[in-house]
């Protein structure tokens, strides 16, 4: 492949990927900004934009590979593409190392609060451990990890089988928060926004620098 069309091909994939990736940030800092309350998002839309946006930057790794010339590549083509292959690895190992679902503009307080709120309505006894709550009638157990000087938290259960019941207690303390005056920490709320902002903003200066390209080596 040119360098040129495969310059041109990465001006048209920068901007979409930045865009996406501000969609999510953005969304998340303004859900949590306007409502003021607490929330928790499945990770899964999490990895899920992490997919949308590294799908089309391996493939642009990948291109010089199948170009015309991919007989004539150098090591550094070759290195580049050893990259890409590694993140193929990657995206598996944040599929399941990043199960469960993360937490908003919590606090040690609110969270706790809502937890065993949700405990208590889908009636499942409990016995709390370190970083850990035993369900004991299901004998499930709920790991827990809250950064309340971030407004963060990460709630996932250890065993595949009760994630229908993670989903249940999730939509439950959800629920506590959308009806309960708790307090809340904003922060991951602004930093959020503010890397949606930044991102919008390089997807726009990535924009006008293809498009000055496309100008200056038309096809």
């Amino acid at each position: 492949m040119e360098p040129t069309a495969y310059l041109k091909i990465t001006f048209i994939i920068l901007p979409i990927t930045f865009g996406i990736m501000a969609i999510f940030s953005l969304a998340v800092g303004m859900r949590g900004i306007l409502t003021k309350r607490p929330f928790l998002l499945s990770n899964r839309w999490f990895l899920a934009t992490i997919l949308v946006v590294f799908a089309p930057s391996i493939l642009l790794i990948f291109l010089p590979l199948f170009g015309d010339d991919s007989s004539s590549l150098g090591p550094m083509n070759w290195l580049i593409a050893l990259v890409g292959g590694s993140l193929l690895i990657v995206i598996p190992v944040l599929w399941f190392s990043l199960k469960g679902y993360a937490a908003h503009g919590v606090t040690d307080a609110s969270f706790r609060e809502a937890l065993l709120a949700a405990l208590e309505k889908r009636q499942l006894p409990y016995e709390e451990k370190l970083s850990a709550i035993r369900l004991t009638s299901i004998e499930a157990d709920l790991q827990v990890i809250v950064q309340s000087w971030m407004g963060t938290g990460l709630i996932k259960v250890k065993q595949r089988a009760h994630r229908s019941h993670l989903k249940e207690i999730v939509k439950a303390m959800n629920e506590y928060f959308s009806m309960s005056s708790v307090s809340i920490n904003r922060r991951s709320s602004i930093f959020q926004l503010v890397t949606g902002i930044f991102e919008v903003l390089i997807a726009i200066v990535m924009f006008l620098v293809g498009r000055h390209f496309m100008t200056s080596f038309p096809l």
